[in-house]
């Protein structure tokens, strides 16, 4: 794990990359916001996190780093261990956590803890969607105040470019910056399910209604019909191994 700290005394945020080691868009956003003619007005703290994964280009060596919180100092599996050390580099300071992602729909933002700190931060960052995400549990950002941050499509430029983009933008709005910047208000979904079953095409859209009956998933000439309406939420043909993706439900959007 890489930290540092940009600006002088102790920092009260942080900018997280590489809790999976191929997801890259976070490292580019710092160096971007590092060679950028910004002035921070306070400190900042910038975490590599799977420092190994990310130099081997694997999403992790031996288990799921946002899976393996609290951790445990003592566990012969690196992630597990880096857990332990990862939870008390993060401990009392406000997270932005930056991923990206094999299924479409981004940017959109995702808490994990379900406290209303955590979702009002969603709109420091000036996007339209907030997926909460309680109802699958765990995440690096589950007992923190902070969100994660889907930005796109894996290590494409567009995921690097939206990283930097609302880096700053959520930086500005919280006073770290001086930048113009709009809160937004954004829509939320709430995770209520999953959709099980490996090898499956996705053939719906995120974030776009699935109807009851309607065909959301097909393989080898059988189908997946929603058993209830709901919102594909990080649903994709190739993203896990286990499951084609989550169903979520809208409610309220987020409050000043």
């Amino acid at each position: 794990m890489h930290v540092e700290t940009l600006g002088d005394g102790r920092p009260e945020y942080t900018i997280l990359a590489c809790v999976h080691g191929d997801e890259t868009c976070g490292w580019h956003a710092l160096n971007r916001l590092k060679a950028g003619d910004v002035t921070l007005q306070a400190p900042v703290k910038f975490v590599l996190a799977n420092e190994r994964a990310f130099k081997l280009g694997y999403r992790f060596c031996d288990t799921d780093l946002n899976r393996a919180m609290p951790g445990d100092a003592s566990s012969d599996q690196h992630e597990v261990r880096l857990a332990a050390r990862l939870r008390r580099e993060l401990e009392g300071t406000t997270v932005i956590d930056f991923h990206s992602t094999e299924s479409r729909g981004c940017p959109y933002a995702i808490a994990t803890g379900g406290d209303a700190a955590s979702r009002r931060l969603a709109r420091s960052t000036g996007l339209d969607r907030l997926v909460d995400m309680s109802y699958v549990g765990g995440g690096v950002t589950e007992h923190v105040t902070g969100i994660a941050i889907e930005c796109g499509y894996y290590d494409d430029e567009g995921a690097a470019s939206s990283a930097h983009r609302i880096l700053l933008h959520f930086l500005a709005a919280e006073g770290l910056i001086d930048r113009p910047y709009v809160r937004s208000t954004p829509t939320v979904y709430e995770v209520f399910g999953d959709a099980s079953g490996r090898g499956f095409e996705f053939v719906a859209e995120n974030f776009r209604r699935v109807e009851a009956g309607e065909v959301f998933a097909t393989k080898n000439g059988s189908v997946r019909r929603a058993d209830e309406a709901f919102y594909p939420v990080l649903m994709s043909t190739y993203g896990y191994e286990e499951r084609i993706g989550f169903m979520a439900q809208r409610a309220a959007p987020v409050a000043e």
